[in-house]
């Protein structure tokens, strides 16, 4: 596979360019341009031709969830993987409803972001923990701020066994097949 091409938008110019610096030192990723609002999204993306484009929820002239089916509709081969201060899991499954193939919340680690952008150029969709139920994410979050499942059920007052239980499901559903990876995950959606 050759070389992913990275379109950043986001109205913090700070933010823009350490996503280009941070991204500038991972092999096989380049970012091809940047912007701040929403109009000039749309002509970056006809512009570069991204292969995914990271999009931060927030403009100051748009909705980035209503962006996401503009940049689709013009753009069907780019991938739009968004970005997010807001850690609830409504917005992650609103931007997959929307067209976009995840959500990184911006206190997601570095590695994190790496991740799921190669992953969103594979062509994969992140999945969305609206899928989970209530329970599910409280034992998530816990694993994710990598509490044992022992120190989970005395936090939830439940059983080991059910935790047990709770982390088999959370690594069927979200396909992930280690706890490491189940942390990353939960890390990386940021509760």
């Amino acid at each position: 596979m050759g070389t992913t091409r990275i379109a950043i938008v986001d109205d913090h110019a700070l933010v823009r360019d350490g996503l280009a610096r941070l991204l500038a030192r991972e092999s096989g990723l380049s970012v091809v341009g940047s912007c701040g609002d929403g109009a000039g999204a749309l002509e970056l993306v006809a512009a570069c031709r991204p292969d995914v484009v990271l999009l931060d929820i927030s403009l100051p002239d748009a909705d980035g969830l209503d962006l996401v089916g503009e940049i689709r509709r013009r753009n069907p081969e780019t991938r739009v993987l968004m970005l997010s201060m807001h850690s609830e899991p409504e917005y992650a499954a609103a931007a997959v409803a929307r067209g976009a193939c995840g959500l990184v919340g911006k206190a997601a680690s570095p590695e994190a972001l790496v991740d799921a952008i190669r992953r969103v150029a594979a062509g994969e969709t992140l999945p969305t923990p609206q899928q989970l139920s209530p329970r599910e994410r409280e034992v998530l979050a816990l694993v994710a701020a990598g509490r044992s499942n022992d120190e989970v059920a005395r936090e939830l007052g439940i059983q080991r066994k059910t935790v047990d239980g709770h982390c088999e499901r959370l690594m069927h559903k979200l396909e992930i097949h280690t706890r490491a990876a189940l942390v990353a995950y939960g890390r990386r959606i940021a509760f």
